[in-house]
């Protein structure tokens, strides 16, 4: 095994365009401080009291630990309760301890949003794109909270997005190998396509190399044009270029329609029409749905159809669990175990015992290195040592696992992460090269986190109200 890599770093002072530079050419990257826009207020989320104040009332989802490979980020069921009582748990010295991580909805899909619970309530403590992230487009922030002293892994995993995290307390140590190492890793899924910046698509579930599921894109670029025909309507240009542009566009959107029909058809681009479902991600969440109930976008926004020989609900939406900490979770039928594509079928304790490293995960019986001879192949990984107020930029497709260490204090660690979707060209101005549908998006993404942080303080004033009255009732 070679000396294990370290990573170039950053001063949080950068401008966008340097950091950009490590972004376009999809390398990581540490910066040694937390964002510095004015309104970046989330280190005082560490005031477990503040946050519980803030956020105390919403209903999160908590992970549990596995109760054999003692590991986050597994198919382990959730549970749902009110971020307050969970708060009021990591008080408690018994461990293991629940573990807050990505929030997506097993009982209601729609919940799947830009900003998801607690950080909807927490909204007006972050800049919903920050600084240094220049123009790339937001898909979701997250809030990652849990408590262990000895250290707790996450499976080896990719995301689908670009992920800004930002560690606020405690301490976090990734191991990273580049995507091209996807058949050296062995994933779950079967490769469907590697980008040029990166991206890794599966079959079942296959995406263009911004992110988004085909379907997805198609409905997207149909909204696009129905828009700005739309707006020509009401501008009532009767020029030849006005009428030039609306023939144009009306192609554009004929073709759209046809390219999605026969997909639908066909069952392709994610999508069985035998699923009676719509594979919209967190920004389609306010775009009309005309062909049934949503199917659940993954936590970084991945959402994926079903296949036709798997009738169990095919949780794609798992494939960005960064990690996980919680309560041992009980009934698990393993032979039911169904984990993400992107999650590779090496166990933890195996890729610490390769390199070396420090390890809680509890090693299989049955399961060796030499069941995974190409791991070996692999290239030297990256070992990232981070510490509290400090970022990592890691690209989409990056494979990482990550320990978590408590810090001092209440005992915890945590985190927030920002995901973007990953860029297609190399502009700083416009790093998305399919300008028709990502000038829409990005409205639809601002227009959605406003929407829903509105509705967050609406239900927070309602709340208050309630609570007030109640206090004078017992006066």
């Amino acid at each position: 095994m070679n000396t294990l890599r370290s990573l170039e770093t950053v001063d949080p002072s950068v401008k966008p365009e340097e950091l950009f530079k490590f972004i376009c050419k999809r390398q990581p990257v540490v910066i040694k401080g937390l964002p510095d826009d004015e309104n970046f207020k989330a280190r005082r989320w560490t005031d477990l009291d503040y946050l519980s104040s803030r956020a105390g009332d919403i209903e999160v989802l908590v992970e549990p630990i596995h109760p054999t490979s003692k590991q986050y980020g597994t198919d382990v069921e959730r549970i749902p309760m009110p971020f307050r009582e969970f708060i009021t748990s990591l008080r408690s010295s018994d461990e293991p301890h629940l573990y807050l991580t990505t929030q997506y909805s097993e009982q209601d899909e729609d919940q799947h949003t830009v900003l998801p619970p607690p950080a909807c309530a927490l909204a007006d403590d972050f800049p919903t794109v920050p600084r240094i992230m220049g123009n790339l487009c937001l898909q979701q922030v997250n809030l990652w909270v849990g408590k262990s002293q000895e250290g707790s892994t996450s499976g080896l995993h990719h995301d689908f997005h670009d992920n800004l995290y930002c560690l606020l307390q405690g301490r976090k140590r990734f191991v990273l190998y580049p995507p091209q190492e996807v058949e050296n890793l062995y994933p779950y899924g079967n490769l469907d396509n590697l980008y040029s910046n990166d991206l890794i698509s599966y079959k079942d579930a296959p995406v263009r190399s911004d992110g988004l599921p085909v379907r997805v894109a198609l409905q997207a670029r149909i909204k696009a044009i129905e828009q700005k025909l739309e707006a020509m309507r009401k501008g009532k240009g009767k020029d030849k270029t006005a009428s030039k542009d609306r023939k144009a566009l009306m192609e554009l959107y004929d073709q759209a329609l046809d390219e999605l029909a026969q997909m639908t058809l066909d069952g392709e681009g994610g999508f069985d029409i035998n699923d009676e479902v719509d594979d919209f991600d967190a920004l389609m969440a306010r775009m009309d749905r005309d062909d049934g109930d949503p199917d659940e976008a993954g936590p970084s926004g991945l959402s994926g159809g079903h296949d036709e020989d798997d009738e169990e609900d095919d949780d794609e939406d798992e494939a960005d669990d960064e990690e996980g900490e919680g309560l041992v979770a009980d009934n698990i039928d393993e032979n039911a175990h169904k984990e993400p594509s992107s999650f590779s079928r090496i166990p933890t304790a195996l890729v610490h015992q390769h390199l070396n490293l420090p390890t809680t995960a509890v090693p299989p019986t049955e399961t060796s290195l030499s069941d995974f001879p190409n791991f070996t192949k692999a290239s030297t990984p990256y070992i990232v040592e981070l510490n509290a107020g400090e970022m990592l930029y890691l690209p989409a497709s990056w494979w990482h696992e990550v320990t978590s260490s408590s810090g001092n204090g209440n005992g915890i660690h945590m985190a927030f992460n920002y995901w973007f979707y990953p860029p297609t060209g190399d502009s700083f101005k416009q790093p998305y090269e399919d300008t028709l549908i990502w000038e829409y998006l990005r409205q639809q993404n601002v227009d959605k986190a406003i929407e829903e942080s509105l509705e967050n303080g609406k239900k927070r004033k309602s709340v208050g109200s309630a609570l007030q009255e109640k206090k004078k009732i017992r006066q």
